[in-house]
């Protein structure tokens, strides 16, 4: 079987374009930026790439209905869950053996839970890193959805899940300590799913800093070897936060990479 590469969105924040861009001309205005995780249906099962938001946000805020609470501003509703978007493909948390985290943000770790039978595949510089991150990052990062006992597979630089060039993972630190993105190589071509190593392409292109980040020149030496990695491969980048996702991104489960 060919493996295939599915992208879900998986609600979404409220946030300031600050966070893109704190020197742009559109500080201050409110947007929503999606939050996503991917699913490769591979000969060996499963791979899941993040796992989007912790389940107890699920229902917790509804943007066009409700009004914008004072905390976090994550609505995840119901139907658009980690769970309810795998069995939409015919996946269940427990058929995945596979789990990459590109890193362990809130946002990308918050559902570690739901595969409790998996071998989760982590930077082991970013396992460090959000065990006793910065305090400018200490928001970011909660504990108690990912300090859970489950297997890690903790990796110390590009690594390759399966030894057939289908899954690498690429360490691109900046956003966070150990943050990765990871290549899925696709009888079609390639593609690199960046994470949060930029938010935008357009920035990224600009070398416009976003603003949440923990090193500055790490993330320019990221960007230069995303920028490498796609010309030498021909690949695609996906962005996990990209604000024109319902344009750039083929959402699942009706399109997929292939």
């Amino acid at each position: 079987m060919d493996p295939r590469l599915f992208a879900f969105n998986v609600g979404v924040e409220i946030v300031d374009l600050a966070n893109f861009d704190p020197l742009g001309p559109e500080v201050g205005t409110k947007v929503r930026t999606p939050y996503f995780f991917y699913v490769v249906l591979h000969e060996r099962g499963p791979v899941v790439i993040d796992t989007g938001a912790h389940p107890r946000w699920t229902g917790a805020y509804d943007p066009d209905r409700d009004p914008v609470p004072e905390g976090p501003r994550i609505a995840v509703r119901e139907g658009e869950d980690v769970v309810a978007r795998l069995a939409s493909i015919g996946v269940a948390p427990g058929d995945v053996e596979h789990v990459v985290l590109t890193h362990l943000h809130i946002d990308h770790a918050g559902g570690v839970g739901l595969f409790p039978g998996a071998t989760f595949h982590v930077q082991a510089r970013e396992r460090a890193f959000a065990f006793s991150p910065p305090v400018y990052q200490e928001g970011f990062y909660v504990r108690e959805d990912f300090d859970l006992p489950v297997r890690w597979q903790d990796h110390d630089g590009e690594s390759d899940v399966f030894g057939d060039g289908s899954i690498v993972l690429v360490p691109t630190p900046g956003h966070s300590g150990g943050h990765q993105s990871v290549l899925v190589r696709l009888s079609g071509g390639a593609v690199i799913l960046v994470g949060d190593a930029a938010y935008s392409p357009r920035t990224m292109a600009a070398r416009r800093l976003p603003g949440i980040l923990w090193s500055p020149d790490e993330m320019v030496a990221s960007w230069e070897r995303l920028e490498a990695l796609r010309d030498a491969e021909g690949a695609e980048l996906v962005f996990t936060h990209d604000l024109d996702w319902r344009d750039t991104v083929r959402l699942g489960p009706e399109a997929w990479y292939a």
